[in-house]
């Protein structure tokens, strides 16, 4: 009876024991896989001792956080605690064997004194009870866990989706080999250039004019063949603009003569060219002609018109974005309406933000350009991609412009003109009737896609209406007080910035029931939609004969911009997609910083170290190195995945230009402001910390020296103060401090 009751023990104690160990393995391993998600290219760890840091090696590290990290610690330290608590529960354990000559004897009659005595002399066996001479621990838990739990299949499934990855890239890396030769081919000349290994050979099917019946049997030609015999139509792509045609896959507007031909006139105002649906459905940029000369051309109407200006500059990179030859197609007295676009990615350092950004962006168009002041009508920051302030530059345009001409959407190309041409059509700057019939402008980070001329027509703001909308504004506006109250406490609760980033509301007040004050069904003959048979917009209406119109202007090739230099792929990573999250980080003397393998900060004099500031999207890791090593760890760090743009394509880098660089001297103001930004390009900027008086010596490096400025004061020269805490062994502060302040 003893005996029984030891044993119950033994595998009670020995079986709670294992479902702890394996409770403690199982939270050990997820915090192991969470920490370690990604692969080190041993290329980048075999240079870790001339790394002073590296994203691709450090990154993990630095997200954890000091709190994270200690976490992490513990679990590690219980973890260890509890293999030791299974290696002594599997050690060969000693027991007594029951002596067969004592079983006639009574238990009862025993007493614990000669139980103890007998347990010492009888002699030790190893369990299960059995005498052998040798016995080994074969420790089979951690198997029969795995067995038993999800971990097993989590890296099954890793290594299938890893799998499946490489197959998917192998057969990218084939198609295009596949169209490299194809295009070496002199027979072959009707294939666009561009990205075609993203585009399904069965694309054309997307139409509904497609006969599938009439293709060739060669796969090549499912990319649409000329014909170089057809007329070019009157009709433009509703998406950049240019004339439809299928005369070349070269010239802009071109659609496959298997589309081209089965399209009526009608149909084809409802269509896109072949690059806009390319851009839009797989992302895939295709190379056109477009002259650098045409650009000036298409705008030099705006000095011969009685005409408003929307200047539109990217926020994340100006003056980069800043045509400095506007002057040149604008008419002494155009008024302009100046609007910083994309003001949602920028962090909120200080109260005074709006009024310091809005500043500094007037001081800077002004200098860049030449325009006078007396010019500027209106300055603004908005959003054309959250809607942030667009409703506020409309209530402008109305009271101010009226409706005394044409206004056209100028600036750089990828500043967001299209956007913004989207989100005004869409709202009350748009007549009413044309609202749901022009096709929106085609939207992508490829530089110029824009390529003609765009245009709807502008509402009448008559006082009757103005009053209808200023109603609607005023009845909305606690709805959006509320939002912005429920942002903040979720901002605060949860930490991620989505809901601190600035976000607005485009209504639309008047409809044709308002307008009219009588139903109309769209149904009817009637109905605008489908008068004389025909769809889409019509320009020739006796509604239209009198108006002002809004234009989409092609966005003019300014050449300290590197978005040309890059991929589609390169330019999603490049610019940022949500608000930067600032990352500042100790700079010492003789020792540099690359920005991807765009950019690069050399530290060439001074005395003490100095703070800076990195802005850019979060995509873009940074790798600090002495400035001796420098141009060696670059050569080496384009052939792996540490600089993540440009690709590590061997192809790739055969067309990636070099880096050359611009010194810049700076003096400290103060330990708590920057005193300048170093801009480089569409990349970024860093914002100097120098200590007070501090006199320092940089260089900055862009492929081809582009779009470097020294941008004084710094844009946001309180950034520095919210660097949170310094990462232990790293010259870093961590990672995820959100700058926001109402």
């Amino acid at each position: 009876m003893y005996i029984s009751r030891v044993r119950s023990c033994l595998s009670h104690v020995k079986a709670r024991s294992i479902l702890c160990s394996s409770r403690l393995y199982y939270s050990q391993q997820t915090v192991l896989n969470e920490s370690d998600s990604y692969k080190v290219d041993p290329k980048v760890l075999a240079l870790r001792e001339k790394l002073l840091y590296c994203d691709h090696l450090d990154l993990q590290n630095l997200r954890l956080g000091y709190t994270k990290r200690k976490q992490l610690q513990k679990k590690q330290q219980i973890y260890t605690q509890s293999k030791m608590q299974q290696k002594l529960f599997h050690e060969p354990v000693f027991s007594v064997m029951w002596d067969e000559k004592n079983k006639s004897s009574s238990i009862e009659t025993e007493t614990d004194n000669d139980i103890e005595v007998e347990l010492k002399e009888q002699k030790p066996v190893h369990m299960p009870y059995s005498r052998i001479d040798t016995y080994e621990a074969v420790d089979v838990l951690p198997e029969k866990i795995k067995e038993k739990t999800h971990v097993l299949l989590n890296q099954r499934y890793k290594d299938l989706y890893e799998k499946h990855l490489a197959l998917e890239a192998c057969s990218k890396i084939k198609s295009k080999r596949n169209l490299k030769e194809l295009m070496k081919d002199e027979n072959i000349k009707t294939l666009p250039k561009g990205e075609l290994w993203k585009v399904p050979p069965t694309w054309m099917s997307d139409f509904e004019q497609f006969n599938e019946t009439e293709t060739d049997r060669d796969w090549y030609k499912n990319y649409g063949t000329p014909d170089p015999l057809s007329t070019v139509s009157s009709i433009p792509c509703g998406g950049c603009g240019a004339l439809l045609h299928c005369k070349d896959p070269a010239i802009p507007g071109y659609l496959p003569s298997e589309l081209f031909s089965h399209c009526k006139q009608n149909e084809l105002k409802l269509t896109v060219c072949q690059r806009c649906h390319f851009l839009k459905f797989y992302n895939a940029a295709l190379e056109v002609k477009v002259s650098v000369e045409d650009y000036p051309k298409l705008l030099s109407t705006i000095k011969r018109k009685k005409c408003a200006v929307l200047l539109m500059v990217d926020l994340t990179d100006f003056p980069g974005s800043i045509w400095p030859n506007l002057k040149s197609v604008l008419h002494p007295f155009t008024p302009i309406f100046l609007v910083g676009n994309k003001v949602d990615l920028l962090p909120r350092d200080c109260p005074t933000f709006f009024d310091n950004v809005k500043q500094q962006l007037l001081n800077t168009v002004l200098d860049v350009t030449g325009i006078n002041t007396a010019n500027v009508t209106h300055v603004a920051l908005a959003s054309a991609k959250t809607g942030y302030g667009v409703e506020e530059l409309i209530n402008k345009l109305q009271r101010k412009w009226r409706y005394k001409g044409d206004v056209y959407l100028v600036g750089c190309t990828n500043v967001g003109k299209s956007s913004m041409f989207n989100a005004l059509l869409k709202s009350d700057y748009c007549k009413i009737q044309a609202v749901d019939l022009i096709q929106r402008a085609t939207i992508s980070p490829w530089p110029g896609t824009t390529l003609n001329l765009l245009k709807f027509p502008i509402l009448n703001p008559q006082p009757q209406k103005l009053m209808l909308r200023a109603r609607r504004l005023k009845q909305e506006q606690s709805f959006s007080i509320d939002e912005k109250k429920k942002g903040e406490l979720l901002f605060k609760k949860t930490g991620k910035i989505k809901f601190a980033t600035l976000q607005g509301y485009i209504g639309r007040t008047f409809t044709e029931r308002t307008m009219e004050n009588a139903p109309i069904d769209p149904f009817s003959e009637k109905s605008h939609k489908f008068m004389d048979g025909k769809l889409g917009f019509d320009e020739s209406q006796l509604e239209y004969a009198e108006s002002r119109w809004c234009y989409d202007t092609p966005g003019t090739i300014q050449r300290d911009q590197t978005l040309d230099l890059l991929t589609t792929d390169e330019l999603l990573l490049t610019l940022p997609q949500e608000t930067i999250v600032p990352r500042t980080f100790i700079f010492r003397p003789k020792e540099t910083v690359f920005v991807a393998g765009m950019g690069r900060l050399d530290f060439l004099e001074g005395d003490l170290y100095i703070r800076c500031t990195l802005f850019t999207s979060k995509e873009l890791p940074i790798t600090m190195c002495y400035t001796n090593d420098a141009d060696e760890i670059y050569e080496q760090l384009l052939q792996t995945e540490a600089f993540v743009v440009p690709s590590n394509d061997p192809e790739r880098l055969k067309v990636w230009p070099k880096l050359e660089g611009m010194e810049m001297k700076l003096t400290g103001i103060s330990r708590h402001e920057s005193v300048a930004d170093v801009v480089l390009s569409s990349i970024g900027w860093i914002a100097i910390t120098p200590h007070e008086n501090q006199n320092i010596a940089l260089k900055a490096w862009t492929p081809q020296a582009r779009g470097l400025y020294l941008r004084t004061p710094a844009l946001l020269k309180k950034s520095v103060m919210h660097r949170g805490i310094k990462t232990a062994g790293t010259p870093l502060y961590s990672l995820g401090k959100k700058m926001y302040v109402k």
